[in-house]
């Protein structure tokens, strides 16, 4: 493979991933750019249910299939193939993206998971490699970011970009992790050709997708018998990984987005006050010094957020069960000498969680004391930008010593376990 780059992270995985400068020549870019000028319509992503692919806003860009009946196109796939040394009946069509100005794909893996899986996977296997090419040199931003290895590639006329996701279902690596950041000033456009495990067969993927969720449909399932999903207790629901809780970094766009949720709400922080609270956030002398920085200001911020990293919550739990997003109150401040008593999360939806530590000004750092799967008790010290997850309605969590300092500021995000039914 040409000019192969192997980059190793921190996590003592490694993500295959190269470059090819000047892999396509300035008249086949020219060209390309004009086919997907002409005809592009709002870009997609994998849907959940039996909807296989949907509109959001975490991807703004516009797109067009380029197939194989144009005989650029054609060659240019075969071409493709060659490089990787993969059959080009498993490359999916060829697919342009267009961004305009401000446009952008947020932080994102190519590989499928849930019910992206079972409606685009079920024949023809899991996205192995993604072929990335640049049409044009773009005057100002849309760089490709890998924040997982803390490296990003600017737009280079003609020059591919290719990386490895998978190598089949179970597979999947999450250092793929990428965004194509906002243009600032231009156009970009660029060409993808996806690969998959075994021949791509669009049709026979979607048949079989809706065949599986037709039968989940017409199952009747009578409640509390043998091997429901139901629940009544925090007993009642899987552990999922092996403690309970792990830290991990956040994505540095997301990060940067919360920042300015963070900014934005700097004028509207008041005192957290709903009935109880003394009993759950205190200073031992019955007063609760904590506020609150309300993120329903910021209601589309919130939903991009729990968009972004509800990747980051389903590999945390090795994609065992189907996650959907639930609950983003606010950004808390604990004010000095304030203790958090251990709890666990509601039962009924705070299932798979995280903390989001936003700010802190510390005399001494805060852990948050949690309780493993076998009831060891744990401290877990996390620093600005970090994401605890952690299984919130089935480990104790809380933070026992009194907060020393000016303040410290987190949210928590919370996900529920979307083939559970709480029966309480």
């Amino acid at each position: 493979m040409s000019n192969f780059e192997r980059i190793y992270i921190s996590n003592d995985k490694d993500l295959e991933i190269f470059t090819i400068p000047n892999f396509l020549k300035d008249s086949e870019c020219d060209y390309l750019c004009e086919k997907i000028l002409a005809t592009n319509s709002r870009s997609q992503v994998a849907g959940y249910g039996n909807e296989p692919s949907v509109v959001m806003e975490s991807r703004t860009s516009s797109t067009s299939n380029l197939y194989d009946e144009d005989l650029i196109v054609k060659k240019i796939n075969k071409r493709i193939s060659k490089e990787l040394q993969i059959p080009a009946e498993n490359g999916e069509t060829m697919q342009g993206q267009l961004y305009e100005v401000g446009q952008e794909f947020r932080h994102h893996n190519d590989y499928f998971t849930g019910d992206g899986y079972t409606n685009h996977c079920l024949s023809s296997g899991q996205r192995v490699y993604t072929f990335m090419i640049y049409l044009n040199d773009v005057e100002e931003g849309g760089e490709t970011d890998f924040s997982q290895i803390g490296r990003s590639f600017k737009p280079t006329k003609g020059m591919a970009v290719v990386w490895k996701n998978s190598n089949g279902i179970g597979t999947e690596n999450p250092a793929s992790l990428h965004a194509g950041t906002p243009v600032i000033k231009g156009k970009k456009i660029i060409v993808t050709k996806w690969f998959r495990e075994k021949k791509w067969d669009i049709a026979k993927d979607h048949e079989l997708g809706r065949k599986f969720f037709e039968t989940q449909a017409s199952v009747s399932k009578p409640v509390a018998n043998v091997g429901d999903k139901t629940f009544k207790t925090s007993a009642d629901l899987p552990r999922l990984t092996e403690l309970g809780f792990k830290v991990v970094k956040l994505p540095t766009n997301t990060f940067r987005l919360i920042n300015e949720a963070y900014k934005l709400l700097q004028n509207v922080k008041t005192v957290e006050n709903w009935p109880g609270i003394e009993q759950f956030i205190h200073d031992g002398n019955g007063n609760a010094p904590v506020e609150i920085f309300n993120m329903d200001f910021c209601h589309r911020i919130k939903e991009i957020i729990q968009e972004e990293l509800l990747p980051i919550h389903e590999e945390f739990i090795d994609y065992k069960e189907r996650l959907i997003p639930k609950w983003i109150y606010g950004i808390r401040s604990y004010q000095r000498g304030a203790i958090l008593n251990p709890h666990m999360d509601t039962i009924s939806t705070h299932h798979i969680s995280s903390i989001v530590v936003v700010d802190k000004q510390v005399d001494k750092d805060w852990p948050l004391d949690i309780q493993d799967h076998q009831g060891n008790w744990h401290k877990v010290y996390a620093e600005v930008g970090d994401l605890i997850l952690y299984e919130s309605a089935t480990n104790l969590h809380g933070r026992m010593e009194p907060f020393e300092g000016e303040y410290f500021r987190n949210f928590f995000l919370h996900y529920t376990l979307a083939d559970y039914k709480f029966e309480g």
